[in-house]
This record gives structure tokens, C-alpha cells and sequence, in this order.
């Protein structure tokens, strides 16, 4: 079972041809708006990868909340810790797409920085692995850190700490390569893995877009996945994808390499679709099939 702690937004996508440069003005291709925030996207994929899973989030009391609360339902996560903040709009992101696939992003956090230590309640006593972020308060990250009991997952995105002891208590960490430099102090993505992985308990598993993914154990172990070779629309979400998919696997049982394994590839999936949530089982399984993939084969 897999708690996931962490924020919810309202993505509002625009697609362009090509991000705009400060000042400039570009026509959007199309808009559109989906459900966000790197908690939910989080809770949800692992919840379609047909993981057991409970969210601790907060929203506003406001429609976007409402329809927040029913979408959850809808793909059958555990809510019940779900926090209703009264007068606090519920989160949103403004999200510019090109048609390669690059990203800028804007958020604006809402009830998201309303969600405290207080209202994750008896939440920790659920679940084998929890999963959180820093899009909450980092009060509220390393309360639940401390308390909780099983294996302990902290994608430290966006990576602004001010308590950088938050990423001892973390038995894994699952920066991206921009995240992991910023922590470490260094612009060497090899060498920020190492610092890293000192840090935490058990390993730093680095996410390197198109180039795959790093990981450095504690112990000084190394290992790495090149990134599926698929053609991208939309890499948004694609590490948030990545993280459901890593929990859900060690969640089964996995030894970390073979999961992180399993877990690259999902994310590559999901790069060929809008939007940031993760594929369905089926949809890996078609993906595999249609492809001639053997994704989850030693």
C-alpha cells in the first residue's frame, strides 16, 4: 500500500510551436485544462499501475476542489485524509507546451501551502511506502518523514529547502538532474548523485529526461538506464510518473535496480501523450504489445 503526501493543482496546458522568449507574444496551437499537482499526478498513476493508494492533500472549497475530491473517487484512491481548506482557492499551474515537448511551468499554491503537519492525522499508520514532494509546506514533508514507519520515497521537486537535514530522513530520493545539482551544490550531475546518495538512507536515483536515469546507492553502488527511445509530445509529468511508478514496485516487492528499471520505462510511455498522468496497466501492456517491447523482462 502507498501513501502519497502532496499537492493538487488545476493545470491549464497552452501548446505552442515554440516557447515564448521574454516579451514575445505566440499563438496557441490549442488549451486545454487537466487535473495536476505533483501529489495527485503522483497518487493517481500509481493508482492506474493498479497500486493500492491513499492521498493526503488539501484543495479549496471551491469547484476546482469539488471536482478534485470526484475525479480521486473516480480512479479509486483512498481520500479520506483529503483536507477541504475554507477560503483558500485550490491550487493551479499555467503549463506552455511546445510541440517538441518542452515545458515552462507557473503555479500558483493555493490550499497547497495550507495543508500542516495536523492534517496528515493518523494517515502514517496506512501504508508500506510513503511518497511525498515539496510542493506542501516543508514543515508538514519532514513531520510525516520522521513519523512514518515504512519506506520513505522524497521527490525533492521543487528543490527550495530551507532544513536540508529534510533529506536524511528520506530513505530514497528522486531528484531530476537540475534538482539534484541545486541540493548538491555542484554542476556535475555524477557528483551530486554521490552527495546525495551520502544523504540519504538508502540510495539517490537521479532522473535525466531523455537520457534516461542515474542511481547511486549509500553504499557507493552505481547503475544506469538509458530512456526508452520513443517520440515525445509532452514531457510533462514525466517524473512524477516516474516516482508512481518506482513506488508501486517497491511497494510489490522489487529489489530497487529492477524497479527503477520498470519504472524508466513507464515514464517514457507517458511522454507520448498530453498531460501528467501516468498510462493505465493496460495501456503499458498495449504499449508492449503494439511495440514489440519487452520492458519488463531481465
Amino acid at each position: 500500500m502507498i501513501l502519497v503526501i502532496g499537492s493538487y493543482n488545476v493545470d491549464y496546458f497552452v501548446v505552442v510551436e515554440d516557447l515564448p522568449k521574454p516579451g514575445e507574444t505566440v499563438r496557441a496551437l490549442r488549451t486545454f485544462s487537466a487535473h495536476g499537482g505533483k501529489g495527485s499526478n503522483q497518487a493517481v498513476s500509481a493508482r492506474r499501475l493498479r497500486g493500492d493508494v491513499a492521498l493526503v492533500s488539501a484543495v479549496g472549497d471551491d469547484s476546482s476542489g469539488k471536482t478534485a475530491l470526484e475525479f480521486w473517487r473516480n480512479e479509486g484512491l483512498e481520500v479520506k485524509w483529503v483536507k477541504v481548506k475554507t477560503g483558500i482557492p485550490t491550487g493551479k499551474a499555467i503549463i506552455f507546451v511546445d510541440v517538441r515537448g518542452r515545458n515552462m511551468i507557473v503555479v500558483e499554491p493555493g490550499a497547497n501551502y495550507a495543508l500542516k503537519p495536523e492534517d496528515v492525522g493518523d494517515s502514517l499508520e496506512w501504508g508500506n511506502v510513503l511518497l511525498t514532494q515539496l510542493e506542501i509546506p516543508e514543515e508538514t514533508v519532514k513531520y510525516a518523514l520522521n513519523e512514518f514507519d515504512g519506506l520513505k520515497i522524497l521527490n525533492p521537486a521543487p528543490a527550495r529547502l530551507k532544513d536540508y537535514s529534510v533529506l536524511e530522513l528520506a530513505d530514497i530520493l528522486t531528484p531530476n538532474e537540475v534538482e539534484a545539482t541545486e541540493l548538491a551544490g555542484t554542476n556535475e550531475v555524477s557528483l551530486a548523485a554521490e552527495r546525495l546518495a551520502k544523504k540519504s538512507r538508502l540510495a539517490t536515483v537521479v532522473t535525466l529526461g531523455d537520457r534516461g536515469v542515474l542511481v547511486v546507492t549509500r553504499e557507493g553502488k552505481r547503475f544506469r538506464f538509458d530512456a526508452l527511445k520513443v517520440e515525445p509530445v509532452d514531457e510533462t509529468g514525466a517524473g512524477d510518473v516516474f516516482n508512481a511508478a518506482l513506488a508501486v514496485f517497491l511497494d510489490k516487492g522489487l529489489e530497487l535496480e529492477e524497479a527503477v528499471r520498470r519504472a524508466n520505462a513507464i515514464a517514457g510511455i507517458s511522454v507520448t501523450s498530453y498531460g501528467a498522468l501516468g498510462p493505465t496497466w493496460e495501456e503499458v501492456e498495449r504499449f508492449m504489445h503494439t511495440t514489440g517491447s519487452r520492458l519488463f523482462e531481465p
